[in-house]
């Protein structure tokens, strides 16, 4: 289904946000780009190894762009920043020593780049796994073709997405045609 690349679109958002880590690739945006994420605060604990933006989160590395309530990036410290004795410090997410794990971003989520947009109340990335989740209400648009449900969950390695409903709300797709061969000569 073509609307695959969007959701690698996500994907991409939220590594960019782990490249905030110094850890993370971009499969699909030129890694050497700037992040620049804008919050009304920002919480990083080295010792639970996560960093939340809280509040009015903007955050955008080319032409990819995220607005939601909250953003928390988990990370995982590299053996060699571990702390050696009880008690020192050790490198965290800001000195550039963590290796992003799982990123989240909640509350009225919208990720936009180009004429690609998804909104959700929720959008889960597992680094480990190469796997998205968007949730809540889940809506993504490619031009003028849409696909909605409950849940939009997104294989990246595996080049697969599986929408899922919810009782009393089935799964919405809408396909325009001729609008996939219109955006692909725009490319």
């Amino acid at each position: 289904m073509s609307r695959l690349p969007f959701f690698a679109t996500v994907l991409i958002l939220c590594l960019a946000l782990a490249g905030f880590a110094g850890a993370a690739t971009m499969p699909m945006a030129s890694n050497d780009q700037p992040i620049h994420v804008v919050s009304d605060s920002l919480e990083v604990d080295n010792k639970a190894q996560v960093a939340n933006f809280i509040g009015k989160v903007k955050a955008v590395q080319g032409d990819v762009k995220i607005t939601c309530d909250k953003l928390s990036v988990y990370y995982d410290q590299d053996a060699k920043d571990q702390p050696k004795a009880k008690g020192a410090a050790g490198e965290g997410m800001l000195d550039g020593g963590g290796k992003v794990r799982k990123v989240v971003a909640s509350g009225h989520v919208k990720v936009v780049q180009k004429d690609r947009i998804a909104v959700g109340r929720q959008a889960t990335y597992w680094a480990g796994g190469r796997k998205m989740l968007l949730e809540g209400q889940a809506t993504v648009w490619r031009g003028k073709n849409q696909i909605s449900g409950e849940q939009i969950t997104v294989f990246l390695d595996q080049d697969r997405a599986v929408v899922h409903g919810q009782p009393g709300k089935r799964v919405s797709v809408t396909i325009t045609p001729n609008s996939l061969k219109t955006q692909e000569k725009k490319k």
